[in-house]
């Protein structure tokens, strides 16, 4: 562990701002080298339709170079919106690499939708067309490249607040679970000071992986922090210590140790956090979903488009099922039936009737079950794959939900659930969808409903455009509970 003076106030480097500019940095040479390379296989390999380069015929470099230039600041665009700078622990990605792979392909749609509406420039299409799998390989290969330069420089301690939990071991195992849970991107934690005063390991409660070591306790930390190689201390101790809690400020403005002090945070790490001002005074916003300003315009947009494209493809699929339904049994075709949406507010949810007519007339409101009896031949068919949810575009253009979200639940139920099951109610922050991410994760049905709600609340907690689109492709082959 490299050392420093403690003769001044440590060099705090911004670990955020800093390897979010070097993605977007080598994100927008990527994108410039592989169209450019793309472009010198089309024109200068005999690949394809090979010509000479002094004939006159191959066209010319600017312009193709304004347009590698014109997709890079695009991709970086795209790239950001998808969450790709925000979702990292420092230079590494926390995203698969198939995130990658189809924000890059994303990009090139727009770039294509430009180009083809844009007669002022002719343009190779092969080039692009070629220009696609060598970004997308670029981007996953310097992906894996920055991982590997992380930890070199990791294990330098040039990356990362080099950072030391002081508390009770369980307050700060809490806290390290939180951190590896939520992206906890600027911290290095090198370990704990037990302020037990009798040293403890997480030996018995965590992985090795995740185990972090204790360091010494709390008469040791000044002789820890003289030594240097410590950024920062985050106290993990409850309210009622606050006199030791004192006592440990002091010792950090002692040594000109930065300090962040964190009761209870463990459980508001669970929430969405900002910092704004009222009246020139600051403020800590809590529980405010991305989806509000841009991003719930941007989302309706998408619901109306999306809707009324599928309303249109699916309309002959429709009238076949509604008259199938029409002569498998007796009943109305279509199923209304009150549901909770967003805020708490009650609409009615359409879909193709799929049990007998009057199900839960004897029974009350139940859950549909494996080989429940109630389900029609047909009505097992359109529930596995999804089809009985096919009216409920209808609902997305009226605005009552969206394409993608919480499921909606009936009144009796959300009743029950929201003073049997913790935060249930924040799931309703959001519009509710046709499909979800707990949905496309299996959790449906007649199945765990803490699972459901955990799920839903991450949906609301990290909603893109991205996510969106991951959950719909998703819903296309998810079939799991669907009874």
């Amino acid at each position: 562990m490299r050392k420093r003076t403690n003769k001044s106030a440590p060099k705090i480097h911004d670990r955020y701002i800093i390897p979010a500019l070097i993605l977007a940095v080598v994100d927008g040479l990527v994108l410039v080298g592989t169209f450019l390379l793309a472009y010198m296989v089309r024109f200068y390999t005999p690949l394809f339709d090979f010509v000479a380069p002094n004939s006159g015929l191959v066209p010319e470099f600017e312009p193709y170079l304004l347009l590698a230039l014109m997709i890079s600041a695009l991709g970086l665009f795209v790239f950001e919106r998808i969450g790709l700078y925000q979702r990292r622990v420092g230079l590494d990605r926390q995203v698969w690499v198939v995130t990658l792979i189809l924000a890059t392909l994303v990009n090139y749609i727009f770039v294509m939708a430009l180009l083809f509406n844009y007669r002022g420039f002719e343009f190779s299409r092969l080039t692009v067309g070629l220009a696609i799998p060598f970004s997308s390989l670029g981007v996953v290969a310097t992906h894996y490249l920055l991982k590997q330069a992380q930890m070199y420089l990791m294990g330098r301690g040039i990356i990362f607040f080099k950072t030391v939990l002081v508390g009770p071991a369980s307050q700060c195992r809490k806290f390290q679970d939180k951190l590896l849970q939520y992206y906890g991107s600027q911290y290095q934690v090198l370990g704990f000071v037990s302020t037990e005063n009798k040293p403890v390991t997480f030996a018995e409660t965590a992985s090795p992986k995740d185990a972090i070591p204790c360091i010494g306790v709390k008469n040791d930390l000044d002789a820890l922090l003289k030594q240097g190689g410590v950024d920062q201390v985050v106290i993990t101790m409850l309210p009622e210590d606050h006199r030791e809690i004192l006592e440990i400020m002091n010792t950090c403005h002692q040594h000109n140790t930065p300090y962040r002090m964190t009761p209870e945070l463990y459980d508001l790490l669970a929430q969405r956090v900002q910092v704004e001002e009222i009246e020139e005074m600051p403020a800590l916003l809590f529980d405010e979903s991305p989806l509000i300003g841009a991003g719930r315009l941007l989302k309706r947009s998408c619901d109306v488009v999306i809707s009324s494209m599928a309303l249109i493809v699916a309309s002959p699929l429709m009238l076949f099922i509604a008259a199938l339904i029409r002569f498998d049994t007796r009943g109305p075709v279509f199923y209304v039936q009150e549901r909770v949406g967003n805020d708490g507010r009650r609409f009615h949810i359409f879909k193709f009737r799929s049990m007998v007519d009057k199900a839960e007339q004897e029974s009350g409101p139940i859950w549909a079950t494996s080989n429940d009896p109630r389900t029609t031949i047909i009505g097992r068919f359109l529930r596995k794959y999804n089809l009985d949810e096919l009216p409920q575009f209808f609902n997305v253009l009226r605005g009552d939900m969206s394409l993608v979200g919480p499921r909606p639940e009936r009144p009796y139920f959300v009743n029950k659930f929201k003073g049997e099951i913790p935060n249930y109610m924040r799931r309703h922050m959001v519009k509710t969808g046709i499909t979800g991410w707990a949905q496309v994760n299996g959790w449906r049905g007649d199945t765990s409903v803490d699972k459901r709600t955990e799920h839903d609340l991450y949906y609301v907690k990290n909603w893109s455009l991205f996510l969106d689109i991951k959950i719909i492709l998703k819903t296309l082959v998810s079939f799991k509970n669907a009874y």
